[in-house]
């Protein structure tokens, strides 16, 4: 059954679904708005709501319940002591964007993949599905050179079957990464980047948009126009269209 339908029967039933968001600072996204996150969680109960009818719309908008468990900064050790925390509001889905911090510290592209599938495997002790995404492509030739070797490892992981994974990198660099990274740093020590430089990292709001245009098709099967609800937001529709 494909992972809306299980939704909605959920829902229908009577069920409470909780969808957890775990990684690092690419995940918490508390200084962007709309950032990925929030678009996921906008768009899917939207979806749930035209699937069990408009009459019904408590359904999914009260029954869907989202958390934010990306820490900044954060490492795959750093959520694997966490998830204890996560389990506590008895996820159904859990979607992963992967840390990017371990190129700053001793962990080994192996390392980092053995840990990744650790952690989805403590997950789903409750999880019915998890999205894992290898961490997206950032807008320098040399960065991501550091960080090709490490969403290669985790794309050859065989995670159980009840796990979707996205080779997000891949996906995302075939945009125009200029357009994503426009955000100006207040200085990063670790990714060599002083105040006043152009954050090459962390993707503005239509960066944002994109990631979740690619988790939501891949993850969900659910089309989404990032340009289109960028340009409904912008505009001050209260409900964007996408």
């Amino acid at each position: 059954m494909h992972i809306m339908q299980e939704l909605k029967k959920e829902l229908l039933s009577g069920g409470r679904v909780s969808v957890i968001f775990l990684g690092d600072s690419i995940t918490s996204t508390e200084w962007v708005h709309p950032n990925w996150r929030e678009i996921v969680e906008y768009v899917l109960k939207e979806e749930l709501i035209k699937a069990v009818g408009e009459d019904d719309w408590r359904i999914p908008s009260w029954g869907i319940r989202c958390f934010n468990f990306g820490f900044d900064g954060s490492t795959t050790v750093d959520l694997l002591d966490r998830v204890n925390d996560m389990l506590r509001v008895d996820p159904y889905v859990a979607i992963y964007l992967e840390n990017t911090n371990e190129i700053h510290y001793d962990f080994t592209p192996q390392q980092h993949a053995k840990n990744a599938l650790k952690l989805v495997n403590g997950l789903l002790k409750k999880c019915r599905h998890v999205i894992v995404c290898n961490s997206i492509a950032g807008n320098k030739k040399e960065y991501n050179k550091r960080m090709a070797g490490y969403a290669a490892a985790v794309r050859e992981v065989r995670f159980d079957k009840r796990v979707t994974f996205i080779d997000t990198f891949s996906e995302y660099a075939k945009y125009d990464l200029d357009r994503f990274f426009t955000f100006t740093s207040e200085g990063n020590p670790f990714l060599g980047l002083k105040r006043g430089d152009t954050d090459f990292a962390h993707p503005n709001q239509l960066g944002n948009a994109y990631i979740a245009m690619i988790v939501l098709k891949k993850g969900f099967g659910i089309r989404f126009d990032p340009e289109l609800y960028m340009k409904s937001t912008n505009n001050g529709e209260m409900f964007p269209r996408y």
